[in-house]
């Protein structure tokens, strides 16, 4: 097999696909620009669906066997201040070693990868031993549409998804669950220059802030996965008047948990919120699934460090890239969150370090990818 030629021609993959933009909701023209690539590289089958995802087969040896999936969206953040970035967010540039723009890490050098993995198996005149599918969905980042519309008219068996969210070449057994609340402190409005008519619910919102930074350590802890982690982001008011005191105020809780439930949640909130007048709700798109009951911890995904599963993708993994590969758990939520609902193992392993994603100057280091792609062929070749 030539490397470099390989390696090269995924890069130029991965450049194009970052010169494509896809905001969530407009991927259709990346998801052409994919189905084109898959064709012409040689994938035996070639479709999409109603949702806007884009898939890929690879025949194997064995088609009895249940496929290997790999997984990856087609969507980005916005890139922000083009002024903040060191080129260009869309020009795909590489400097020192690294491809730098909007999806480079997170998620389209990953996804190339992934793309050409099986063609490098095709390439070298082989097969993988199973049929391998990528799945290109749409919109991970506004809530998982395209995954879960992939997991619930899935029509052939699935032995294991890889998903390509970036773990800097580790394998990621899972991640922690994600629900966001909007905390409301009810109030009464007043004129700004007569405080003592109104309730001003400032003060409650304040005092719940203080009360929750000390107590957040108190919430449960994964073994694997880790602690349970409550943000405020968001504070809104239902006035934009500079003198008005408003009749209510609300913060965004970005919860984080795979130790807790919904249930234990809205006690803990409660409690610290006090005798203050005050409810709590969902953020759009961010309630936990109705497939758990309340008093379930909230999902993300989990594959057991001592699955068999582990075992068999860490040591082609590793063969592949010649090394042991360090078994981890992301920080961030992702699309396996959906696919462990339906029962579909997930893993995660692809290049890219995490901390790069969503920021300006994004970028992959492209001795990573080549890794990555060696890694890959070897998991298709024997998994």
């Amino acid at each position: 097999m030539d490397w470099e030629q390989l390696q090269a021609d995924c890069l130029d993959f991965a450049q194009r696909l970052i010169r494509t933009p896809s905001m969530p909701g407009a991927e259709a023209a990346i998801a052409a620009v994919i189905a084109d690539e898959l064709r012409r590289l040689g994938y035996d089958e070639v479709w999409g669906d109603a949702r806007g995802n884009v898939y890929g087969r690879v025949f194997g040896h064995d088609r009895s066997l249940p496929a290997l999936a790999l997984n990856t969206h087609l969507d980005h953040v916005d890139p922000g201040d083009p002024a903040l970035w060191p080129s260009p967010p869309f020009a795909a540039v590489v400097q020192d070693g690294r491809l730098v723009g909007r999806g480079a890490c997170d998620i389209k050098g990953p996804l190339a990868v992934q793309v050409y993995s099986a063609a490098g198996l095709l390439r070298a005149g082989e097969r993988p031993r199973r049929d391998v599918v990528f799945c290109g969905v749409v919109e991970e980042e506004v809530g998982g549409a395209g995954a879960l519309y992939w997991a619930e008219h899935l029509d052939y068996p699935v032995e294991l998804v890889i998903l390509g969210e970036p773990s800097s070449n580790t394998l990621a057994v899972g991640h922690r669950g994600i629900v966001q609340f909007w905390l409301t402190f009810h109030g009464r409005s007043a004129h700004a220059s007569a405080p003592e008519r109104a309730d001003n619910p400032n003060y409650a919102l304040a005092a719940f802030l203080e009360r929750l930074q000390g107590a957040v350590g108190e919430l449960g802890v994964h073994p694997v996965l880790g602690p349970t982690t409550v943000a405020p982001t968001i504070v809104k008011v239902d006035t934009t008047s500079t003198n008005v005191i408003p009749a209510w105020t609300r913060v965004l809780l970005d919860v984080r948990t795979a130790a807790e439930s919904v249930d234990s949640l809205r006690v803990f909130i409660d409690r610290l919120a006090g005798p203050s007048a005050h409810t709590l709700s969902y953020e759009d798109g961010m309630e936990p699934t109705t497939m758990a009951p309340s008093s379930a911890p909230i999902a993300g995904f989990y594959t057991p460090p001592d699955s068999p599963l582990v075992a068999r993708a860490r040591a082609a993994l590793g063969r592949g890239m010649g090394r042991e590969v360090e078994l981890t758990r992301y920080r961030f939520a992702t699309d396996g969150r959906h696919l462990a609902l339906y029962g579909i193992p997930v893993l995660g392993f692809a290049p890219g370090d995490e901390e790069m994603a969503h920021t300006a100057g994004e970028c992959i280091r492209l001795d990573q990818m080549a890794e990555a792609l060696r890694g890959h062929v070897q998991l298709l070749r024997e998994f």
